[in-house]
């Protein structure tokens, strides 16, 4: 008998010790998995303006949940997620304007090893819990960071304002004080399991904490989530006739840029996205695409910066140099495929003790500013290198305007152009016919391509 209680205590002692190992682990999990599903929503409007909101994966197919206001007028949408480089955006499947959401569906995103949020059970949530906001704010370096559900309610019991006004009156809304600016729409709302309870949506008065964000509670958005028709890209024409008339939900009515960033002394750096590509014009032409590109892409997964993960930098501090943008003005077209290619500084075994090294691909490179100094990068190749586990890290000393190209060597723009079939012989089938023409990329073109990206001249 007393082996049996003896049991029972030592059972009890363990239980105890091991369940906030258990639950610790569990919000480890869930706050990589959180993490790991925002993305940046990036949106050329019919304007020609530019737009960038938050998001977040709820599908592993590839499905984005954001706000419908940032995507009201566009023209075209594509989505960086920091790790997986870009995806164009080839479907709206649903939208829902008078509660403010839009679900985007990113081509080519089945096979891309993406992480999808768990959406929680927001019924519960209550004025003074304690949540994790995720977004991608212009404003802050951060991704995640923690804050206080202020008020929870239906938006006639919240304060009037140009936000609340406009919002249907039976879905309810969570009130909540932070740095949100106009690149926090469609971040997430966290519970203490870092499972989304909430998405934002837009704001008000400004706090000493910055501003009033108010969110979507979860339960009223996920039918959405599970709807199955397509939107047409018409159907998200507003009635605004420029894009100063835009009404941005978290500034209020605004005539300003809102992709712009203050200049400041920086330096940069640099690296491969993965290749995400549509198709083309000409079946043929598209699988030679496949063929050739799909075996050369890597991705730099695991990139560390002075100590923090990839992807708990705000993406506003991250943008796309894509391979349209270059100094002879070549883009892509039905009948055209650009992209960039280089030498990884890995090699590649390929027989006894014979190492090359291996060509990489891609579409778009991704770029990050950085104060001028000192710096420690960490990555891991996955896909350019079998001869060992591909890690490597870099202690790197950047000069004012200086990029540093990482896995990177001998930078070239490449084009390939479909030609006119030629005449066959009896017995021939088709063949595809592209025209290629390789160009470097120097250190001047380089820099001069990235600042314009980073600081365009058009107001």
């Amino acid at each position: 008998m007393r082996y049996i209680v003896l049991a029972s205590l030592l059972l009890s002692v363990f239980s105890l010790v091991a369940m906030p190992v258990d639950a610790e682990a569990a919000s480890r999990a869930g706050r990589r998995r959180a993490l790991d599903s925002v993305v940046q929503v990036q949106v050329t409007t019919r304007f020609n303006t530019t737009r960038r909101c938050s998001g977040f994966l709820f599908s592993p197919s590839g499905q984005v949940l954001t706000s419908f206001h940032a995507v009201s007028d566009a023209a075209t949408v594509s989505v960086m997620h920091p790790n997986l480089g870009v995806f164009e955006v080839d479907r709206i499947r649903r939208v829902d304007p008078r509660s403010d959401v839009a679900v985007l569906s990113l081509a080519g995103g089945e096979g891309a090893e993406l992480v999808s949020a768990y959406v929680g059970d927001s019924r519960g949530v209550k004025p003074g819990d304690d949540v994790y906001v995720l977004h991608h704010s212009h404003g802050t370096a951060e991704v995640l960071y923690a804050t206080t559900v202020l008020s929870a309610g239906y938006p006639q019991q919240f304060d009037s304002g140009f936000f609340i006004d406009d919002f249907a009156s039976e879905m309810m809304l969570f009130e909540l004080d932070g740095p949100f600016d106009a690149g926090s729409a469609g971040g997430l709302v966290c519970n203490e399991d870092f499972d989304v309870v909430g998405i934002l949506l837009g704001g008000g008065s400004p706090t000493k904490n910055g501003r009033i964000g108010y969110a979507l509670a979860s339960f009223y958005f996920r039918p959405l989530m599970i709807g199955t028709y397509d939107v047409s890209w018409s159907e998200l024409r507003t009635e605004h006739e420029s894009e100063g008339e835009y009404f941005d939900k978290f500034l209020g009515p605004s005539q300003q840029r809102l992709d712009y960033q203050a200049p400041m002394a920086e330096s940069y750096i640099a690296w491969f996205a993965p290749v995400h590509h549509a198709s083309y014009a000409d079946a043929e032409f598209t699988a030679e695409i496949n063929d050739n590109i799909d075996k050369s892409w890597f991705t730099t997964l695991d990139l560390t910066i002075d100590g923090r993960e990839l992807n708990e930098w705000s993406a506003a501090r991250i943008f796309v140099w894509p391979a349209n943008l270059n100094p002879w003005e070549i883009a892509d077209s039905a009948d055209r495929y650009v992209y960039f290619d280089a030498d990884s500084l890995f090699t590649k075994r390929i027989y006894k003790d014979r190492d090359t090294e291996e060509r990489i691909v891609t579409r778009h490179i991704l770029v990050m500013p950085l104060p001028p100094g000192r710096h420690s990068i960490r990555y891991e190749n996955r896909g350019a290198n079998y001869k060992s586990t591909g890690m490597r890290t870099r202690r790197i000393n950047l000069s004012p305007a200086e990029v540093e190209l990482i896995d990177i060597q001998g930078l070239n723009f490449v084009s390939w152009l479909l030609l006119p079939n030629a005449v066959l012989r009896a017995g021939e089938g088709e063949p595809v016919r592209y025209e290629v023409d390789k160009r470097p990329l120097g250190a001047l073109e380089v820099n001069a391509c990235i600042r314009r990206i980073r600081y365009p001249v058009e107001f």
